[in-house]
């Protein structure tokens, strides 16, 4: 390969990651909903996904499968299905979170003196806090990617910032569905799969790496020049990524979007559910 097909291909391939796609969202929802270090894994994931992408290229299985109608049709549907599931369940987690968020401003029950036995609710104010917003929740906020202390802020929480107990509600809302989809609770690993079968399943892929590699990359290139395309790549890749989700957990921009944990849910779900129609458009046309 000479050194203007090595500019060429990383051209193109800098303006194929940078463009906003389901990798980039679960990145950032990560990222805004979780933790800088479930963001990190994520990203890992998403670039584990796209060196199989890779490899797959170099070896030309991504050519055998855009051959093959029945493979490639099967790869489209099943990508597209997965995502469709992904999609459904953010949004049903940004509804569950507003929903939430709405019957949270109802406030806390509380009894006062002029009312012994019985009990009336403080509009606006959220529990754990008193009227003027200076409850302990409000003296100790629980910053973005510190964990909670449960004794100290009332407050058993996953690494969030949990300052509004609407927020606290709304970020736990949807927990109880699609676990492994969600941003709550994230371990390590499940980050780590979550970006690596966000990638996979986007089936766009088989189509933009034979695009890629057909334009640019010559047949019959030398193992070395193989493992130098892959490893300035998977460097690229790894180095745009990582600082998405580096930029998304900055704790000032993180807490702005936990206060609309809910839209944040609902906008990914909806990019995961388009890209999946178009998936399955795309499929369907070529019966």
């Amino acid at each position: 390969m000479t050194s203007a097909q090595y500019a060429a291909l990383l051209g193109l391939w800098i303006a194929g990651i940078v463009v906003p796609g389901p990798d980039i969202f679960v990145i950032l929802r990560n990222a805004f909903l979780s933790s800088r270090r479930s963001a990190v894994f994520t990203a890992l994931g998403v670039m584990v996904g796209n060196f199989a992408w890779i490899a797959l290229s170099l070896a030309g299985v991504t050519v055998f499968i855009s051959d093959n109608h029945v493979l490639k049709l099967a790869v489209q549907i099943g990508g597209a299905l997965f995502l469709l599931r992904m999609g459904y369940g953010s949004l049903r987690s940004g509804l569950d979170g507003r929903a939430a968020r709405r019957s949270s401003t109802l406030g806390p029950v509380v009894r006062g003196p002029q009312d012994p036995g019985g009990a009336h609710r403080v509009q606006g104010s959220a529990p754990g806090r008193g009227p003027g917003g200076t409850g302990s929740a409000a003296q100790h906020p629980v910053p973005h990617d510190v964990a909670a202390e449960p004794a100290r802020t009332g407050l058993a929480t996953d690494p969030l910032r949990a300052d509004d107990a609407a927020v606290v509600a709304e970020l736990s809302a949807g927990s109880r569905r699609g676990r492994f989809l969600g941003p709550e609770g994230l371990t390590p690993w499940r980050a780590l799969a979550q970006g690596t079968v966000t990638n996979l399943a986007n089936a766009k892929a088989v189509v933009f790496f034979v695009a890629l590699f057909g334009s640019v990359v010559p047949a019959g290139i030398l193992w070395w020049e193989a493992l130098a395309v892959l490893g300035m790549m998977v460097a690229v890749g790894l180095a745009w990524f990582l600082a998405v989700a580096w930029a998304g957990s900055i704790p000032a921009l993180a807490r702005r979007f936990q206060a609309r944990a809910a839209e944040v849910e609902i906008v990914s779900g909806v990019v995961f559910a388009l890209v999946a129609v178009g998936l399955l458009v795309e499929a369907l046309l070529t019966l």
